[in-house]
């Protein structure tokens, strides 16, 4: 019963509640002024709701400072403000040297038994005189030669360079994150391998331009084969030689090697092309053959080796070959067949985890100097103390609490109720205006229907 009467009173209170009392008699006003205090209030709450709600669900963001903090609490900053710390540094900059350990892991070709004098020495032994130099016999042990001082080279070149790199400075005023050291140091080592990479190769590059233009001429004879009056070949052997027309006793010079690929008549020599690459075969030696061409749709090939190349230098034999033949005991134990001696050599190990494929060449592995990887080791720790970072700084993103939701609603209130006490009167006195517009078409258009009746 109570309820019931204190429902009641409150209804009334509601309905004849008026905020806007001008204490007119006139019956139309008193009742646009309750209708305004009505749209005030509900406007006035809405407003007020819809206030708090955002304050309360937005997050405060407030800057704390921390001095000389020590290792131990900067990290569970690190941990707990990773987005918005920031802690300056009393030493800008810092040796590499001081915090980080590098080194460098290389193929497994620079240290197998393939690079040894004892491996370089036994493919030397054949004889030159019985093998043609299109023969790949004729170039391996030149290749190997190669191979193993281009890796000696990269493996000095790299140590000087990770030496140089430890001598380099970071350079920064602030306190940098161990995982952007690690992506920087990254960036940095792959910046120093490729330019040195890419000088070595340029020099080498010139090397092999000279010597095509000054037509030098390889011991092996795998370009051109010198003529001289201390070394000419016997009468008996002039019919094999594509030379001139006239006495080869009188003749003193350097005649260039021609070859003829298989199922082809295009001849290619070294003194008018930089290359004239071929299959790395192992052939029938043929006296009766003519001396400096080399027709291999004539020439009988014994063996293949899969991956090997024959050219005109033993650099470019070497960069063009790949791997593939010293990975493999049965393609090497087919090498192996062609020398008297034998010899106890392991392939390379095909398991090995390597960056690089069997079938690469060679000249891609000088290009990135033989390195499978650069591997370095960050000290942090050390890295903090070199810092010794004085001051950090870090955001905290708190919720608003009562006080500060009650303190904004006061400071709002004043302005929105001065606002909605001037606004809402209008709003009302239109939409009274727009209804009495409304109901007066619609009594019009009753007439009109009922006169036409």
């Amino acid at each position: 019963m109570r309820i019931r009467l204190l429902y009641k009173k409150v209804r009334d209170k509601w309905v004849q509640l008026n905020l806007f009392d001008s204490q007119s008699s006139d019956p139309s006003i008193r009742h646009r002024e309750i209708l305004s205090t009505r749209l005030y209030i509900i406007l006035l709450l809405t407003f007020l709701i819809i206030v708090t709600t955002y304050i309360s669900i937005t997050n405060r963001h407030e800057t704390k400072t921390v001095s000389f903090p020590g290792y131990s609490l900067y990290k569970d900053l690190q941990k707990k403000h990773s987005d918005g710390l920031q802690c300056s540094c009393a030493e800008y900059v810092i040796l590499y040297e001081h915090f980080v350990v590098t080194n460098s892991s290389f193929h497994q070709v620079c240290s197998s038994d393939f690079v040894s004098q004892r491996w370089i020495d036994f493919i030397f032994q054949v004889d030159s005189t019985t093998i043609y130099p299109i023969d790949v016999r004729t170039s391996l042990s030149a290749m190997w030669q190669i191979i193993r001082n281009l890796c000696q080279h990269s493996a000095a070149t790299m140590t000087d360079t990770l030496k140089q790199f430890s001598k380099s400075a970071l350079i920064s005023p602030l306190l940098l994150t161990e995982d952007f050291i690690e992506a920087k140091i990254q960036s940095a080592l792959h910046s120093l391998l490729e330019m040195i990479s890419s000088d070595i190769v340029q020099s080498i590059f010139i090397v092999n331009k000279m010597a095509h233009a000054n037509q030098l001429i390889t011991a092996l004879s795998t370009n051109s084969i010198p003529i001289t009056k201390e070394y000419q070949p016997t009468q008996s052997f002039a019919g094999v030689f594509h030379l001139p027309t006239m006495s080869l006793s009188a003749y003193v010079g350097v005649f260039e090697n021609i070859f003829i690929q298989n199922n082809s008549t295009k001849s290619c020599s070294c003194k008018n092309n930089v290359s004239c690459p071929l299959p790395g075969n192992i052939y029938f030696y043929n006296i009766s053959q003519k001396l400096g061409v080399y027709d291999l749709n004539r020439i009988q090939s014994k063996e293949t080796l899969p991956g090997l190349i024959v050219d005109c230098l033993p650099i470019q034999t070497t960069f063009l070959s790949t791997l593939e033949c010293f990975y493999n005991r049965t393609c090497l134990n087919r090498l192996l067949l062609f020398y008297l001696k034998q010899i106890n050599v392991k392939v390379l190990n095909q398991f090995i985890p390597s960056r690089f494929n069997q079938t690469t060449k060679i000249e891609f592995l000088l290009n990135k100097l033989f390195v499978e990887e650069i591997h370095f080791k960050i000290n942090y720790d050390k890295y903090f103390l070199q810092c010794k970072p004085s001051l950090c700084h870090y955001t905290q993103r708190n919720r608003f609490n009562s006080i500060y939701i009650l303190t904004t609603l006061f400071g709002l209130f004043g302005g929105l109720t001065a606002v909605l006490r001037f606004v809402t009167p209008y709003i009302i006195q239109l939409m009274l205006s727009l209804q009495k517009r409304f109901c007066s078409k619609q009594a019009q258009a009753v007439r009109q229907s009922q006169g036409n009746t």
